[in-house]
């Protein structure tokens, strides 16, 4: 079941990858950062940061690289690091949706793991 929604992740997370390629980047639009970024950016820390903490699981650099990249460019301004929220706070509340067998956008598809 991991192996199957890993690859339905990784299919999804390839649009932002084409995305970035397509656009010239380092950023979603091209040389600035715009409200795409801001958008799109605490879905991403929340990813990063649930499959590190939960499934032991990194994306990987040689099929992100543009993507992993604007992450880290994106993560280092001032103002996201003002406003994120910090990785222990990020873990926390997901525990409270794992031991509630919470299960709406399937983050419980796979078991409590």
């Amino acid at each position: 079941k991991d192996e199957e929604l890993e690859n339905t992740m990784e299919k999804s997370l390839d649009v932002y990858e084409e995305t970035l390629k397509n656009s010239g980047g380092p950023f979603l639009i091209g040389e600035s950062f715009t409200l795409a970024d801001v958008h799109i950016l605490p879905f991403v820390l929340r990813l990063i940061v649930s499959l590190r903490h939960f499934k032991s699981y990194e994306l990987p650099r040689e099929r992100y690289p543009l993507l992993l990249r604007w992450y880290e460019l994106c993560s280092a301004r001032k103002s996201v690091q003002e406003a994120a929220r910090s990785e222990e706070r990020i873990i926390e509340v997901y525990k409270m949706f794992v031991e509630r067998d919470y299960a709406f956008g399937g983050l419980n598809k796979n078991g409590k793991t």
